[in-house]
């Protein structure tokens, strides 16, 4: 019985492994090296992992450098503060995101994301959203672990006032055992603001509300300690 039980752990395990994506590695320039900033994080529902290196020279020759690597397939973006290329691999969308960091120094933010198959929420996500009032649309999502601590933030939108958005997590939090530590109020340009403060003895919460324009954008950041 207790090797029948072995045996079956060792399969659970091995199926757990090969379950992981088998993430891609991101070429570098010669001489750069990626540190790691998540593991394996959730970003709306997708399993993404993200590095971050700093290499030598220009934006213009960073992405020469990965539009030789990526081929012809790839697409390019630029925002506001940086550069952005991507291409499809398989079950993976690489992006990399290219700053200026100084003369000669830029920065660059390696994303994988896995995008085949459904994407999921996890239960602490799920519980995160019934947090939400009813009408609340869900904008964007990120989940991630370091360590022993596991984080998660999401934004959505609704038309529910501030005040209304205000008791109704109130009471969501409460509903968690998570007692409001601290509440300010601000004007925004022509609306209104509004972030809690929550705790309780393993989880920290802050949960912002900003109105205007008939509708009020909701942030929500919850850290929690996992324990063993």
């Amino acid at each position: 019985m207790r090797a029948a039980c072995i045996a079956a752990a060792l399969l659970l395990a091995g199926a757990a492994r090969a379950a992981e994506p088998a993430w891609p590695e991101l070429p570098l320039p010669d001489g750069a090296r990626a540190e790691m900033v998540a593991a394996d994080s959730v970003m709306n529902g997708r399993h993404s992992r993200i590095l971050r290196a700093r290499l030598s020279g220009s934006v213009d020759e960073a992405l020469d450098f990965y539009r030789d690597r990526f081929g012809r397939e790839h697409v390019e973006n630029p925002l506001k503060d940086a550069r952005v290329i991507a291409r499809r691999d398989g079950a993976f969308f690489n992006t990399v995101q290219l700053r200026e960091r100084g003369a000669g120094q830029v920065e660059a933010t390696l994303i994988s994301t896995l995008v085949e198959g459904p994407a999921e929420l996890s239960r602490a996500l799920q519980d995160t959203k019934r947090l939400l009032p009813a009408d609340s649309a869900l904008m964007n999502s990120m989940e991630s672990r370091d360590g022993e601590r596991r984080s998660i933030m999401l934004t959505a939108v609704n038309s529910a006032d501030l005040q209304t958005n205000r008791d109704e997590l109130v009471r969501g939090l409460r509903q968690r055992g998570l007692n409001v530590s601290r509440e300010e109020r601000a004007t925004v340009g022509k609306g209104r603001s509004l972030t809690l403060w929550a705790e309780n003895a393993q989880e920290e919460a802050t949960l912002s509300v900003i109105e205007g324009g008939g509708h009020s954008l909701l942030v929500v950041n919850r850290v929690r300690e996992i324990k063993p």
